[in-house]
């Protein structure tokens, strides 16, 4: 059975889905780090549920690609990737300011460990993709030293409350 394949045309309607989810995200970073200060965390979570969603769009849009008519991709991988690239971004800016304030709060919010989970895996895929040879080096020291920030950060907050991630039960 031969796999199907993909129009440009089909790629490009995707890739015009993955920069909408990008503004979409960015808006939503910014709203959730408003709202981080006044301790709620909704919006946070509405903004991992759009990197979810954008993530997501990034399988098949790899899928697609991986089968295209055209041979000729690279400026529709070159599209791809920054996108990508600023969606990296932004998720590792959002996470540090969310942990950042997070941090310096003594009560942690109802369901902290799920976020916890969620952040640590995030955090995890971010610092895998940024050491493929695609994106090494596309972000820059400043971004890379952000993302170790984050790390460094939930690891406080995690060892502040150790029993929020008892992973026996």
């Amino acid at each position: 059975m031969s796999k199907r394949q993909y129009t440009r045309a089909e790629v490009k309607e995707l890739l015009g889905a993955l920069e909408r989810q990008c503004r979409e995200a960015s808006k939503l970073a910014q709203l959730a780090e408003h709202e981080a200060s006044k301790h709620s965390f909704g919006a946070y979570r509405d903004f991992r549920d759009k990197v979810g969603e954008f993530q997501a769009l990034v399988i098949l849009i790899e899928q697609r690609m991986r089968n295209l008519v055209d041979a000729r991709s690279d400026d529709l991988r070159d599209q791809f990737e920054k996108l990508d690239t600023v969606m990296l971004a932004l998720l590792v800016r959002a996470s540090m300011r969310f942990f950042f304030v997070l941090s310096a709060n003594p009560i942690l919010p109802m369901g902290a460990r799920e976020i916890f989970v969620a952040e640590l895996r995030s955090l995890h895929d971010a610092a895998e993709k940024l050491r493929r040879p695609n994106y090494a080096g596309k972000l820059g020291p400043e971004l890379e030293r952000e993302l170790e920030t984050a790390s460094l950060i939930l690891e406080e907050i995690i060892d502040k409350a150790p029993s929020l991630l008892n992973f026996r039960g």
